[in-house]
This record gives C-alpha cells, sequence and structure tokens, in this order.
C-alpha cells in the first residue's frame, strides 16, 4: 500500500511540474471576449457594394422561418403588419417627435407581443400608450381594437377600429376590420 502511495504521489507532482513548465506568455482563452467569426478585412480591401448585386442574397431556410414570425406581423383575429420609424442618426439629437415616435414604436411592437401571448390587458395597456404618443398610428389601432374585443369591450372595440377607418380608409386591412365592425354591430 505504501509504494502505491509513493507512486501517486510522484505523478501528482510531475503533473504539477509539467503545468509549471509551461511558458508564462503563453495567452489565454477568454470567454469574456468575443471572437470574431472570420478574420477582419484589410484596410484597403474593397467593401462590396449591396445596391450593385444583380441578385437578392440567397436567404437560408433558417432565415425564411424566423422572417414568418417577424416581430411587425401579427394574426390575432386578421392579418396586420406595420413597420418601424427610421433608426436615427448617430449624434444627431431627437426631436420631441421622434422620441414619440420610437417609444410608440417600441408601445405597439410590446402590445402585439402581448397580443400573441394572449395577455389582453397589457396589450390594451401598451397600446393605448402607443395612440396617446402617436395618434397617427394606425397599427396601434387594429391591435387596440383586437385587444379590446378580446376581452368583451365592443364599444371601446369599435372606437378603434373606427380610429383605424379614419386613419386608413383604403388600407391593407381595411376590408377585414370594416367586416369585424358589423360582426361587432
Amino acid at each position: 500500500m505504501r509504494r502505491f502511495l509513493v507512486i501517486w504521489v510522484l505523478v501528482i507532482l510531475l503533473g504539477m511540474g509539467f503545468w509549471a513548465q509551461a511558458p508564462a506568455g503563453t495567452p489565454q482563452e477568454s470567454s469574456s471576449r468575443d471572437r470574431p467569426d472570420a478574420p477582419p478585412s484589410p484596410p484597403d480591401a474593397p467593401i462590396p457594394d449591396r445596391g450593385t448585386e444583380t441578385s437578392p442574397p440567397p436567404q437560408s431556410k433558417a432565415k425564411k422561418v424566423v422572417n414568418k414570425f417577424d416581430p411587425h406581423c401579427i394574426d390575432v383575429i386578421f392579418h396586420a403588419c406595420w413597420s418601424s420609424p427610421e433608426a436615427p442618426q448617430p449624434g444627431k439629437p431627437l426631436t420631441e417627435e421622434e422620441q414619440n415616435a420610437q417609444q410608440a414604436a417600441k408601445d405597439i411592437d410590446v402590445g402585439y407581443y402581448y397580443l400573441n401571448q394572449k395577455n389582453y390587458v397589457a396589450a390594451e395597456s401598451r397600446l393605448k400608450e402607443a395612440v396617446a404618443l402617436k395618434p397617427d398610428a394606425a397599427a396601434a389601432y387594429i391591435g387596440l381594437g383586437q385587444a379590446q374585443q378580446k376581452l368583451g369591450k365592443s364599444a371601446d372595440a369599435r372606437q378603434s377600429y373606427e380610429a383605424y377607418l379614419r386613419l386608413e380608409p383604403d388600407g391593407h386591412d381595411a376590408e377585414k376590420v370594416k367586416k369585424t365592425l358589423a360582426e361587432l354591430k
């Protein structure tokens, strides 16, 4: 038994000696830094111009699936899509109107998220905030009407749908909204 212990201690000491002999200046892998997937291009390398491409870049199957679940579209009662406001340029201060438009777009996104999660109370709240910030946001009125309809607030839903039709009488979802209004009466 004593021999076994002596051999085991020697193995441990040799192992420690091996680690101690590792060069001190070797770079260590850091998990706190992101490593680039591809090496950076040299500064004099030409940058491809996306505007001159003859065909759109191929989309992977995963990208196509992700596009189906685009957060700027929703299917609750009927399909509705909207777009976010243009991103601000860095260094340029935002006007109050631009800040309201950005906040309204965030409220619309969150409101539609809540609609998808069937949390109609939260959806109604966020979409009301979006309407207060940007009264001409047609997508907010559709979502607000859908949330109110699901909550059983038919009169409020009717008002929201009518507000949408005032903003976009010939909009993409105008026919569906008109049908829904006819059902609510």
